[in-house]
C-alpha cells in the first residue's frame, strides 16, 4: 500500500515537472519565434558565402560539445557566433548558431551519434530557441551600443563587444538555470549563482577567439577562418581534459564513499547527508564556491578512515572499552593518511584529521581550541553530530530535529564554534525537510 502511494506521489511529480518544462520551452520558443519574425523584417542576409561556411563550422564545433555531468553541455562554437556578431548583422548571427545546433551529432555514451532524427523534439526545439534568442540578443545589444558609443576603431568596438558579452551570459545562464532548477528541483538562485562566473570565464576566453576569427576571416576569407579555427578545436580539447580530470575525481570520491558503507554499513547515506548539511552551511555562512567544493568533499570522505577501524567495533551494540573508543578515536588521522597520499585529494586532508576537534580544546586527535580550528572544519563537525543525533546507531535511538537543533544550541562555545551555530541552524533545518520529504 505504502509502495502504490509512493509510486502514485512520483507520477503525480512528474507530471509536475513535465507541465512546467514543456510550458516553459514553449514560452522560449514563442520568443524565438517573435525575434526570427522582426529580424527578417529588419535585416537582410548580405553574405551567403560567410552565412554557409560559418554554419557548418558552427555544426562541427557543437558536434564536438562536452557534456557535462547533471543537466547542459559546453561548446567552443561561441567563438564562431561572436565572430558572426562583428562581422555581419543579429539575422545572419542567429541563423548560424540555430543552423549549428540543428545540424550538429554530438556522441553521447550508451547512444552512440545523437542528431536532430532521434532526439526528443522538446529538447532540439529548447536548444534551438534558446541559441535564437542569446545569440540576438547579444549581437542586436553589440549594433545598438555600436551607434552610441563610437571608441574610434574602425572594425571593433571592445566596449560594444564587452556588452553584447555581457548580455549573452546572462541571457545563457537565465535559460539554463531555469531549465536546471526544473529538471533538478534546486533552487534557481542556488544554480546561477554557482552557474553564472564559471561560465562567464569560459565565454570570455573563447570571445576572445572569435575576435581572432573575425579578422582572419575579415584580413584573408575563409582560408584565414580556417587556420585559425584549429586552435579553436584545440581549446576544446583542453577543456574536454578538464573535465574528465574532474569526472575521474568524484569517482574516485564515490568509490572511496562505498568503502565507507561497506565497512560500517550502520550508518549507509551518512556521508551523503553529512555533505548536503555541509555545503548548506557552507553556503548561509557565506563562504565562496571554491570553499564549499572543498568542503562537500571532505564531508564526503570524512569517515575514510573507518576501513582501518575492526568492523566488530564498529557495530558493537553495547558501549565501548577504553580501548576500543581509543582505537576508534584513530580513524580521523587514519583518513588523513589515507587522503593525504591522494595529491588531488590531500588539501581535505587536514579538515579530516580534525572533524572531531570541540570549541574549547577537548576534542581529538590534537585538541585544537576556536582559534585554532579552521571554519570549514568547524561546519563538518556540526554536520556530522547533527546527522549522528538524527538517526539511529547501535548504542542509540536517533533524537527529533528540534531536540538535535537545540544540542548544536546548547553546545555553542563548547563543541561547536558559536560564530556559525545560528547559520547553521538554519541550514540544518531546511536541509533536513529535503532530505526526509
Amino acid at each position: 500500500m505504502v509502495d502504490g502511494i509512493n509510486t502514485m506521489k512520483n507520477k503525480i511529480e512528474k507530471s509536475k515537472i513535465d507541465i512546467k518544462l514543456y510550458s516553459y520551452i514553449s514560452l522560449l520558443t514563442i520568443v524565438a519565434v517573435m525575434l526570427l519574425v522582426y529580424l527578417f523584417k529588419t535585416y537582410t542576409v548580405n553574405d551567403y558565402v560567410l552565412l554557409l561556411v560559418f554554419s557548418l563550422l558552427s555544426a562541427v564545433a557543437e558536434t564536438f560539445l562536452i557534456l557535462l555531468p547533471k543537466v547542459g553541455a559546453i561548446s567552443v562554437s561561441f567563438a564562431l557566433a561572436f565572430s558572426a556578431i562583428l562581422l555581419t548583422n543579429p539575422l545572419t548571427t542567429a541563423i548560424i548558431t540555430a543552423a549549428g545546433v540543428a545540424f550538429r551529432c554530438p556522441y553521447v555514451d550508451g547512444r552512440g551519434r545523437v542528431h536532430i532524427f532521434n532526439s526528443p523534439i522538446y529538447k532540439t526545439v529548447f536548444n534551438i530557441s534558446q541559441y535564437i534568442i542569446n545569440s540576438s540578443l547579444a549581437a542586436m545589444t553589440y549594433v545598438a551600443v555600436d551607434k552610441i558609443i563610437d571608441v574610434g576603431f574602425v572594425f571593433y568596438n571592445p566596449v560594444a563587444g564587452t556588452a553584447s558579452l555581457l548580455i549573452y551570459i546572462f541571457s545563457n545562464t537565465l535559460f539554463m538555470t531555469e531549465l536546471m532548477s526544473i529538471l533538478l528541483k534546486e533552487k534557481f538562485s542556488t544554480i546561477w549563482k554557482s552557474s553564472f562566473f564559471g561560465l562567464l570565464i569560459n565565454i570570455v576566453m573563447v570571445s576572445l577567439l572569435g575576435i581572432v576569427l573575425a579578422f582572419s576571416y575579415n584580413s584573408y576569407g575563409i582560408g584565414g577562418i580556417l587556420l585559425f579555427f584549429i586552435p579553436l578545436l584545440l581549446a576544446r580539447y583542453t577543456f574536454k581534459l578538464y573535465i574528465d580530470m574532474r569526472k575521474n575525481y568524484f569517482d574516485t570520491m564515490n568509490v572511496l564513499v562505498r568503502a565507507i558503507e561497506a565497512s560500517d554499513p550502520y550508518t549507509s547515506g551518512h556521508s551523503m547527508r553529512v555533505s548536503a548539511y555541509a555545503e548548506a552551511i557552507a553556503k548561509q555562512v557565506g563562504l565562496p564556491q571554491g570553499k564549499i567544493d572543498l568542503i562537500k568533499s571532505a564531508a564526503l570522505l570524512h569517515d575514510i578512515g573507518k576501513i582501518g577501524i575492526d568492523k566488530k567495533i564498529l557495530n558493537k551494540d553495547g558501549k565501548l572499552e577504553e580501548d576500543e573508543f581509543k582505537t576508534i578515536k584513530s580513524h580521523p588521522e587514519i583518513g588523513a593518511t589515507i587522503i593525504s597520499d591522494l595529491s588531488y585529494l590531500s588539501n581535505i586532508a587536514d579538515i579530516i584529521k580534525h572533524h572531531h576537534e570541540r570549541n574549547d580544546g577537548r576534542g581529538y586527535p590534537d585538541g585544537l581550541t576556536h582559534d585554532n580550528i579552521p571554519i570549514e572544519t568547524s561546519i563538518l563537525t556540526i554536520a556530522d553530530s547533527f546527522d549522528a543525533m538524527t538517526t539511529n546507531r547501535p548504542y542509540r535511538h536517533s533524537l527529533g530535529l528540534e531536540t538535535a537543533l537545540n544540542e548544536i544550541r546548547i553546545n555553542a562555545g563548547t563543541q561547536f564554534n558559536p560564530d556559525i551555530v545560528d547559520d547553521a541552524i538554519i541550514a540544518l533545518r531546511s536541509t533536513y525537510f529535503i532530505l526526509t520529504e
